[in-house]
């Protein structure tokens, strides 16, 4: 009887003196910007400014979009945050981006979150992948993106997908489902078997056959699970915690699958010239073959591989997806681009690279799809002075701000796109924003839908130009209307760390 009521107080002590603790901290930590003189969000305990997030309210980009909003931060150019127990700074204004993230490159040279040094599959991707190693990659995989790679090698091969995309819309309206198709699956279909042939030059035949194996991996990978949740959790907000508790970007079963597709190409294309094959993975074994820094570690062609087919389709299919999804509920608008669509098309069944990047009002739309919707909602950079243990200092209206090595900086980029200081009715779809009359008024850095500096997006015109190409194609032969089953008030879903619509998404194609 003594035990138990000894250990049942030794418990109570130990409680207590946790409590006491973590209080300690806490108050310490709540105090960090304040002594700066920084305007900032008060953190809870342990959570900082992430609760919502982690008890899977919001998604990602709609978290930071709130720290955005905060009415601490309201009048403020930058502001101070917390994530979880870590300070972290939230930059406001357009003008401080391009100092710290262009200007200052180098002493922000590094995105913040990070695979474990034993998770080779996901430190070596370029999107994880740390300077200087990041930049070796970067220069080399660059060259498969250029406008001149694009226009003579991608989009004869992105023609064949937009084909069968036209043949499977045409098979799958039919009288038996009042031509209502759920828009997301559709898309990532085709923006699966786009990434699959131009990256990879493999059919994956998801369009043709309603499913593909790519296409199975890839949803198997997105599937939501607690332990992935965690995973993204530690790998972006306590990166310093990957090597301790082992965690692996990639689940093992879609590495397995990504080795065996890189495999089986690799012997598809033995004996064959390097110049045969201008892809992406071309030039990856062709990096590996001269020997090149990085190239020749084992897991380096896969973990680009894996990267590059699930950002690939991934971005792209949302935001057409979500595109589409606006000119559904503005007829006038969609009215005036299949217009201009069905000009270009009069003559022939395809466009060629030029024609399509000449449709003017299809490029304001899906530069509007891109700022109401951007895929990757914010970016964040890791300070990384040229000076050992010196951090970085700048000046805004308010005062100095000094920032420390190590610490994270924060944009969100829906924050911005959102921001009625630079884009009036900012929650309305209007392309008119990105007309030749009105862009020149856009201000530097409040539209970034694929980054900015050195980290952008690497795949960006290859991103916009699949979008152009799906909505031309689709709206070439349909036209899209609300049905019953459309969302009234579009969701984010909170458990996706892309920015994309919760749930289903039907809309209903009319044949024309």
């Amino acid at each position: 009887m003594l035990s138990i009521q000894f250990f049942i107080t030794l418990v109570l002590w130990v409680l207590l003196l946790v409590s006491t603790l973590i209080f300690i901290h806490h108050l310490c930590l709540s105090k960090y910007w304040q002594s700066r003189n920084l305007p900032f969000i008060h953190p809870s305990p342990l959570l900082g400014n992430l609760k919502d997030l982690l008890f899977l309210k919001i998604s990602f980009g709609e978290q930071f979009l709130a720290l955005y909003r905060h009415r601490a931060l309201s009048r403020a150019a930058v502001g101070g945050i917390y994530i979880l127990n870590k300070p972290a700074l939230l930059l406001r204004e357009p003008e401080l981006i391009q100092l710290l993230f262009i200007k200052n490159f180098h002493s922000f040279a590094n995105r913040y979150e990070a695979a474990s040094r034993n998770d080779r599959s996901g430190s070596l991707a370029l999107a994880l992948a740390k300077y200087p190693a990041w930049r070796a990659s970067r220069l080399q995989l660059c060259k498969v993106f250029t406008s001149g790679q694009l226009r003579e090698c991608r989009y004869p091969l992105m023609l064949q997908i937009a084909e069968d995309l036209e043949n499977h819309l045409l098979k799958i309206i039919s009288p038996a489902n009042g031509g209502i198709i759920e828009v997301k699956e559709l898309c990532s279909l085709f923006t699966t078997d786009l990434t699959s042939l131009v990256h990879f030059g493999v059919r994956a035949g998801g369009l043709k056959k309603g499913h593909s194996e790519v296409r199975k991996q890839t949803k198997k990978l997105l599937k939501v699970s607690f332990y992935k949740t965690l995973t993204f959790m530690v790998v972006f907000f306590l990166p310093h915690l990957t090597d301790i508790l082992r965690i692996r970007v990639f689940p093992q079963s879609y590495m397995k699958f990504i080795k065996e597709f890189v495999t089986a190409i690799r012997k598809q294309r033995r004996g064959f010239q390097t110049s045969e094959n201008q892809d992406l993975l071309g030039n990856l074994l062709g990096l590996e073959r001269t020997g090149y820094p990085f190239a020749t570690h084992p897991d380096f062609i896969t973990a680009q591989a894996a990267i590059f087919l699930l950002a690939g389709f991934e971005t792209s299919s949302s935001v057409l997806a979500l595109t589409l999804y606006e000119l559904a509920k503005q007829p006038e608008i969609q009215q005036r681009l299949r217009q201009e669509i069905n000009g270009a098309f009069k003559e022939k069944p395809s466009l060629s690279f030029d024609q399509l990047q000449q449709l003017s009002y299809l490029h304001q739309v899906v530069c509007e799809g891109l700022r109401m919707y951007p895929s990757a909602a914010f970016i964040n950079r890791e300070c990384t002075p040229l000076q050992r243990n010196k951090g970085f200092n700048f000046t805004t209206k308010h005062g100095p701000v000094y920032i420390p090595k190590g610490m994270p900086v924060y944009v969100s980029i829906l924050g911005l796109h959102r921001d009625e200081k630079y884009w009036p009715q900012p929650d309305f779809f209007n392309p008119e924003r990105f007309s030749s009359k009105n862009i020149c008024s856009v201000l530097p850095s409040s539209y970034l839908p694929f980054g900015v500096g050195p980290h952008g997006c690497i795949g960006s015109r290859l991103g916009l130009l699949q979008v152009k190409l799906g909505l031309a194609h689709i709206l070439k032969i349909c036209r899209v209307q609300e049905c019953s089953k459309t969302m009234a008030q579009l969701k984010f879903d909170e458990k996706s760390f892309m920015l994309k619509a919760r749930g289903d998404l039907f809309l209903r194609f009319e044949k024309i």
